[in-house]
């Protein structure tokens, strides 16, 4: 007699489809089988029963850039989450100014603490002004849960110059920490952002100028290298063209421990969006930007071919107002970067990846929920159903036809990218270790329900040797 039992759904398991019971106790999955006795249980017929999302990229809570604070916080960003069938998230712990990385993860951790509804990790982030005690503040975190780094090789008061990238790199190896990397070539972008202020190009379609495919290529081939030199794993995030998701393969193939993060709005936004009147145009500037067919239709073989290994949102949470500065005519130089998709990102991957066939479901599971718990740390807890994990499931309606719009939404964002796409497919209840958060569509958990889950670091005796090991005449 289990404590919970999920009845009569079609089921996701890691081996492919099975119409199957589940057998849930002390928020953990204890069975998977038919006919499954429960105290309390749940009748999924209809529905397609699919492991908790994991969404290892998002931005909720952090101190106020570029003039604005984020609109979601730890409460409302983790109950649209949840909305959109995601059961755990790894934002950032993002320092504000004079604030180290290990205060950075401390201010996130009291944010989150009392406001959360789903579980929850954190990513350290290292600035050229988080200190220059680096390699302490990585030992340090490494002690609570901790288990990878973002740099930044573009944005004023972000970008790392390469001494502290090497120094981050080598201390990464050391610990079995995985680096998280915006590539994005700084240089480059300001060269060309003036150069544009300079002739009186400013309008927002100029923003793909100004972050144009060859920085993104360009950055991602230097980050890369500098992982193939020191021997450290490396995710390269919101690859947007297929000029850096070939750089990522190359990498690949050489056996560099490369991994390649897309979004949603690298497969379903366009450069054109771009080309509208400047208030309409201003709902997708994110960086890098949005990009052209032939980048779609090749992340989209790379999405298909296991060559995208993780499926983010990205989520940038800004009221409308504070993302154009009040402006009624908003250029590419004051449009703040970023939108909200912590609750799209699994709908639209769902209706035209999985629904269509493009998906193999082996896929849609490493690109949403499997390959995240397992390179970030915590595949011994989330990431499938399967005996001994939490409890971390979705209940989808598969033929449930909807409307993408910032009203259908639970963000605090007052606009979506998608606004009146239609999509088939949502999440109807949604159970975070065994509880409902979400049930038949109505907000269940109080905030603080969810937990911080502490990841473990890889073995670094087992990753891959740096070049100066292998390179023969060093062992002459």
């Amino acid at each position: 007699m289990h404590e919970l039992v999920i009845r009569g759904g079609r089921v996701a398991l890691d081996d492919g489809w099975a119409e199957c019971d589940i057998g849930i106790d002390g928020g953990r999955f204890t069975a998977i089988g038919k006919t499954l006795s429960g105290q309390k249980s749940i009748d999924a017929a209809g529905r397609w029963v699919m492991p908790g999302g994991i969404d290892a990229h998002c931005h909720l809570d952090q101190p106020v850039w570029g003039g604005a604070g984020n609109a979601d916080d730890f409460e409302s960003g983790t109950i649209s989450a949840a909305f959109g069938g995601t059961t755990c998230i790894v934002p950032f712990g993002m320092p504000g100014l004079d604030m180290t990385t290990v205060g950075a993860i401390d201010r996130a951790l009291e944010r989150a603490a009392g406001r959360a509804v789903i579980d929850y990790g954190l990513h350290a982030v290292v600035t050229m002004g988080t200190g220059a005690d680096v390699e302490a503040q990585l030992d340090a975190l490494a002690g609570r849960g901790i288990a990878s780094v973002k740099l930044f090789m573009t944005y004023q008061g972000f970008a790392v110059d390469d001494d502290l990238f090497f120094k981050v790199l080598d201390t990464a190896r050391r610990l079995g920490w995985i680096v998280i990397v915006h590539a994005e070539n700084d240089a480059a972008i300001r060269r060309t952002r003036q150069r544009l202020i300079d002739l009186g190009r400013t309008d927002i379609r100029y923003h793909v100028v100004a972050h144009s495919e060859t920085m993104e290529r360009e950055a991602t081939h230097r980050a890369l290298a500098f992982a193939e030199l020191t021997g450290a794993r490396m995710t390269i995030v919101h690859v947007s063209s297929w000029q850096s998701a070939e750089e990522v393969v190359r990498a690949k193939s050489r056996g560099v421990a490369a991994i390649a993060e897309t979004c949603p709005q690298y497969l379903f936004l366009a450069a054109a969006d771009l080309d509208r009147p400047a208030i309409d145009a201003a709902r997708f500037v994110f960086s890098p930007p949005p990009r052209s067919p032939r980048s779609h239709e090749h992340l989209w073989r790379e999405l298909i071919d296991g060559g995208i290994d993780l499926w983010s949102s990205d989520h940038s949470p800004y009221y409308f107002a504070d993302k154009i500065g009040h402006s009624k005519t908003p250029g590419f130089t004051t449009t703040l970067s970023g939108i909200p998709g912590i609750e799209t990102r699994l709908p639209l991957l769902f209706s035209e990846g999985l629904l269509t066939g493009r998906l193999t479901l082996e896929r849609y599971l490493d690109l949403t929920s499997r390959n995240a718990a397992s390179i970030y740390g915590f595949a011994d807890r989330k990431g499938s159903i399967a005996v001994g994990l939490d409890a971390d499931l979705a209940l989808w309606d598969p033929t449930a036809r909807w409307t993408l719009g910032h009203k259908a939404l639970h963000s605090r964002v007052d606009f979506t990218p998608y606004e009146g796409r239609v999509v088939t497919g949502k999440p109807i209840t949604v159970l975070v270790r065994g509880e409902p958060v979400v049930a038949d569509g109505k907000l269940q958990a109080r905030p603080g329900f969810g937990r911080f889950v502490q990841r473990t670091a890889a073995d670094p005796a087992h990753l891959r040797k740096p070049v100066e090991d292998w390179t023969p005449w060093l062992d002459a």
